[in-house]
This record gives structure tokens, sequence and C-alpha cells, in this order.
């Protein structure tokens, strides 16, 4: 069922209330603080106040967004997707440039009727050498035979968030590979419509076949990100019985359904505890539309899979990369083991949830990959 627009805006009233009240109250102090210099005692108001303040608060974190959650779709979707949320200082995304990505061509793919997506394609580094001005001629584009890495990013932001960006430099740079990146429905400069699992997917099957047009499918890495772990495991569920797969998938720190990273997730924090925690917000958030059961899916999986994750990461648990690897392990037997691998960070190199793009060990262990998968393409 659908919430009204007026169940959405609650919160917002209340809170507009609270800081007008806050306001109003802050200026009674500031005068009667000029006219006396004597320390008084809280006045009954200013208790009347601070009640109000715990009272408004409680109610607001534990009865209005739970019920929300519980029976408002678009609320969810706006908590699992965040895609209103931007991570850094907003980006002209039509001029790469801008982001410090040399060579870089922005366009647009149509993946349903009435939508496209915003794409940035990111060349090799041996590539730079033919540019022509400030892109890649689209006749040279994939002529090479470089690795090409279909990225899938994770919630909030856009394709130019700065830890997104790092990530493509160095594969670019160190890898000599190509960047495929683009900004899912709902995201940055594509189509603004109300994003969803099966949304998300269908745009990244588009993508896919947009490169298959000018690459073999033995050349693309697809590498998601958080949320686009999720996406990437969906979208080769998707692809099992297509007899054109790609030649991997890449899982930077991964969740094993958004079930389980909402209850460990820090906004989850005033709530995970509440008795009715998993009715009302848990299991609800694990619809079909932002579900992305990744464990489940995990066996859908035929190519070779690569696993990373952080053991200090404060968003997703490094427990759930590892439960992931070992169901993979056992859903996969029937492949080589050398195709089922995990790497893992330490925490004492701060790498978190974002930051792995740092590790100076990372551009090898994703040639080594490569090699593994197919010795041409290093």
């Amino acid at each position: 069922m659908e919430c009204h627009s007026s169940n959405i805006f609650f919160v917002f009233q209340l809170c507009d209330m609270l800081r007008k009240r806050q306001t109003n109250t802050t200026d009674e102090v500031a005068e009667a603080k000029s006219t006396t210099t004597e320390q008084t005692k809280p006045t009954s108001k200013s208790r009347s106040l601070l009640f109000t303040i715990i009272f408004l608060f409680v109610f607001i974190v534990y009865v209005v967004i739970p019920l929300s959650v519980y029976t408002c779709p678009a609320v969810r979707r706006h908590a699992v997707f965040l895609n209103y949320v931007s991570l850094s200082r907003q980006k002209n995304l039509s001029l790469p440039s801008e982001s410090g990505l040399k060579c870089t061509k922005n366009f647009y793919i149509k993946t349903g009727e009435d939508i496209k997506v915003g794409v940035w394609h990111v060349p090799p580094q041996s590539a730079l050498s033919k540019c022509k001005g400030d892109v890649l001629p689209e006749t040279e584009a994939f002529k090479d035979l470089r690795p090409i890495f279909l990225y899938l990013h994770g919630n909030a932001g856009t394709r130019a968030g700065g830890h997104r960006v790092e990530l493509y430099k160095l594969l670019s740079e160190k890898v000599d590979a190509h960047v495929m990146a683009f900004d899912y429905r709902g995201f940055g400069d594509s189509t603004n419509v109300s994003p969803t699992e099966g949304g998300l997917v269908e745009d990244t099957v588009h993508v896919y076949n947009w490169l298959l047009k000018r690459a073999n499918a033995s050349r693309i890495f697809v590498w998601g990100h958080s949320l686009g772990t999720g996406v990437g495991v969906a979208f080769l569920e998707k692809l099992s019985k297509s007899p054109v797969k790609p030649a991997s998938l890449i899982l930077e720190a991964p969740f094993t359904r958004i079930i389980d990273a909402a209850r460990h997730h820090p906004l989850s924090i005033f709530h995970r505890y509440m008795p009715f925690f998993d009715t009302l917000i848990a299991q609800p958030i694990g619809d079909k539309e932002t579900g992305f059961n990744s464990i489940d899916r995990i066996n859908e999986v035929q190519c070779p899979l690569l696993i990373l994750h952080a053991e200090d990461d404060g968003f997703v648990p490094f427990d759930h990369g590892k439960r992931l690897y070992e169901e993979a392990v056992v859903a996969r037997k029937s492949l080589p083991p050398h195709q089922t691998q995990f790497v893992g960070f330490d925490g004492k190199y701060d790498l978190g949830h974002k930051n792995i793009y740092l590790s100076p060990d990372l551009p090898n262990i994703i040639k080594t990959f490569i090699k593994s998968v197919d010795p041409t393409l290093v």
C-alpha cells in the first residue's frame, strides 16, 4: 500500500514546529541574560521545552519512522537507495574532466521506455595517445584487447563520487583497463524515476548489451560495490541461462541480504534493539523492490568470482563477505576452486567501507585475478 504525501511530510512538520519553538526559546533566554547576571534555576517553561524535545525525538524515532517504513514502499526505497543524497560537491556529470578523468567520454544509453542512464567510458592508460581532444574516438574505443570493468556503484551520490573516481583511475592507469561507470535510474543525471531492484538490474542489462555490441563478453568484468554487489549478483542470476556471460564478477564490500545489512547499518542504531524491529523495519525493507538477496542467488553466478572486504568495514560487517564466500564455495562446487576467491584486508590499514582502492596491493590482486580468468588479458 502506497502512503499519502501527508504521511511522508509529517516528520518534517514536527521538525519545523520544534525548530520554531527552539528559536523562540533561544531569543527569550538571550533577552533574560541581558537583563540579569544572577544564576537562575531552570524555569518551568525550559523544563517543558526539554520534555517536548525528548517526547518529539522518541515519537519520531520510535513511532513515525518505523510505521512509515512498514506502511510506505516509497520510504523503504528512499532508505535503501538514498539516491537523493549527495556524497560530495555536485559536479557537472557531462564533464568528466571536472573529476580529474582523462580522455573520458560522457554519453547516455536508453534502458527502458522514456528512461536513459548517464555513462562514463574511462579508457585505459595505453589508449590515451589516441585521444582526440578530450575523448577517445568511438572507432578506437574498444579495438584493443584490454579488460573492461563494468562498475556498479553503491547507494547515494553519483558516478562522480570521490572514492568511485579514484577506483576508476586505479583500474585505468595501474591495471590498464577500460571502465564503464553509469548512474542507475533515479541517480545523477539519469532519468528521474523511482529506483527499484528490478529497475537497477534492467539498467545493468542494457548497458551490458551495449558493450556486447563493441567487445567480447570474455573481456567484461562486472565490479559491484556495496549496494552494487546486490545489483551484480541479481544481474548474473538474470543471465544464468544466457550463453553470453561476462568474464567474472567482483564484489567489493558485499552484504548477504538487505535485511541482514539493515540489522547492522549505522542508520539503524536507534531501532535495531526495538522488540518489533524485524517486523516493522527489516522484513519490509527486504521486499521484492529492495530485497537484494545475494546469498540465495550466489549459486546462479557461474563465472569466476572475487570477493573483497575490509575487516574494519563500518557499514557492511566483514562477516557478510565471508559468509557469501563460504556459501559460494559450496553452491559452486562444480567449478574449479580458483574460480571462487576471497581477499580480506586487515583492519589496521583503515580502509573501511569505501577505501579498498587505497590498498597498495589492490592492482596486483586484480591483475592476478584477471590472469587466472584469461591470461591473454594481462
